[in-house]
């Protein structure tokens, strides 16, 4: 209905994900039956923009093979370096590690219910569909979506790749947010706990802000630092990719076209490995006297990353399609179904044989928000219990997510072997992704039972 004039393609995006993100924080705030469900913002502005698109109700054209990925895949990148730029205190203790390994085996348990829901239920479906469980669940839509379009532009066996993960994603969200109060309602009531039963969000925050001198204020604040650390790094992001695709991998052969697919939506991944270089980089300065406090802002930086986030979650919605919907409805709704009956059944018994009876709730509900929607999501839920996070729940919850990547790293070669079973003929690929995952697990099970058994 509306046309973009030249030059503002891109921006005429910002601007109506911008407009729909006010809208959707308005509906949040102002009607009750909304707060009492943990759903984003971001996901109500997405789907209400989703609704006015062309395809539902035609009010809004939107340009879903280009501009929007594009906001999803950069937004995607750009939120985990932030993340990743971010400096802490190197906190580490056993729960933090436990955490850690019970977040990576629920990643594992869902790759193996997704892979078997399609064996078992959808033959003909391409295999690394199932794999989009643990990526729209553990990780959210941005991923999601990313390696879902991998699969459909890399690989090619995956139509709609990119929206099915989104999809996934937007459901699991759902079952966090709904399914995740009723929990919390449930064990409330059970155990005398008091329940915050409207998710209010404070808006107002304090934070303490020092400058070298007014010069650095007014020419290269802090804010402007992060940006342009930011971009540096993702611009050696582009030119690995750069490097992997325009020479490397073609030099494979049909095996280096079904990396390029997926090695494309890994822009993410590389950008936090070279965060992490780079974050050692300071230390390494710092070890030997060298001022560099004032190079990376952790406060800034989450807020750039929420920002990013925010976008990302929006944009993601709005790559769903019509047709994806009708073709991948019921693969959706079993996919789901399991996925989330045995991550809440999972979580439970992790929790129990873990923590100690103080806390079991708190970490329950936090994990099991943050294992189907985003952290965001765990701590919403977690926020129901405990409100001013006086708990150490919310801190090892988000140390511990860190601890949980280190250790996932490595998982991230498995959404390559169904493609490589297809390009190499060879089935030992496909039997790659049922094996590892549960031989990776029996190892992470073993440990954490070990390092928490009852004495």
């Amino acid at each position: 209905m509306f046309e973009a004039v030249q030059d503002w393609d891109i921006m005429i995006y910002f601007i109506y994900i911008g407009v729909l993100l006010f809208i959707g924080k308005i509906i949040k705030e102002k009607l009750p039956f909304l707060n009492k469900v943990i759903i984003p913002t971001a996901l109500i502005a997405g789907f209400i923009g989703l609704i006015l698109s062309n395809g539902f109700l035609n009010i809004i054209t939107i340009d879903r093979d280009g501009v929007i990925k594009d906001i999803v895949y950069h937004s995607l990148a750009i939120g985990f370096i932030a993340l990743s730029l971010k400096r802490g205190d190197n906190k580490t203790n056993k729960k933090i590690w436990s955490t850690g390994m019970i977040i990576v085996i629920i990643y594992l348990l869902q790759a193996l219910i997704g892979t078997t829901v399609v064996v078992v239920f959808f033959k003909d479906l391409f295999l690394g569909a199932g794999l989009l469980l643990p990526l729209g669940f553990g990780q959210g839509p941005g991923l999601a979506t990313n390696i879902g379009d991998g699969f459909a532009v890399g690989v090619g066996h995956l139509i709609e790749g990119g929206a099915l993960g989104a999809t996934i994603a937007s459901v699991g969200f759902l079952v966090g947010g709904i399914i995740g109060v009723i929990a919390l309602n449930y064990y409330a009531r059970k155990n005398n706990l008091v329940v915050d039963k409207f998710h209010k969000e404070n808006s107002i925050t304090k934070e303490k802000f020092e400058f070298e001198t007014i010069k650095e204020l007014r020419v290269f604040d802090a804010l402007t630092a992060q940006v342009a650390i930011i971009f540096i790094i993702y611009g050696a992001v582009y030119l690995t990719l750069v490097f992997l695709e325009g020479w490397f991998l073609p030099m494979l052969g049909s095996i280096g076209e079904t990396f390029i697919g997926v090695a494309h939506g890994f822009n993410f991944l590389i950008g936090i490995l070279y965060a992490l270089l780079f974050k050692k980089v300071l230390d390494y300065f710092e070890k030997k006297g060298k001022n560099i406090n004032f190079i990376t802002n952790n406060y800034i930086l989450s807020n750039i990353s929420s920002i990013a986030f925010n976008f990302l979650i929006a944009s993601a919605v709005l790559t769903i399609t019509i047709e994806s919907i009708k073709e991948y409805y019921l693969f959706v709704l079993v996919l789901t179904i399991f996925g989330g009956i045995f991550t809440f059944l999972a979580i439970k018994l992790l929790v129990s044989k873990v923590y100690g009876k103080e806390y079991q709730i708190h970490y329950f509900l936090g994990l099991f928000g943050m294992l189907t929607g985003t952290a965001s999501t765990g701590l919403a839920l977690l926020k129901g219990v405990d409100q001013d996070f006086e708990s150490p729940v919310a801190e090892e919850m988000v140390v511990g997510s860190g601890t949980a990547i280190s250790m996932a790293l490595p998982l991230f070669a498995l959404l390559m072997f169904p493609g490589l079973a297809i390009t190499s003929g060879n089935n030992i690929f496909n039997l790659l992704v049922f094996i590892v995952p549960a031989v990776y697990m029996l190892i992470l099970l073993t440990v954490l039972l070990f390092i928490n058994r009852k004495k």
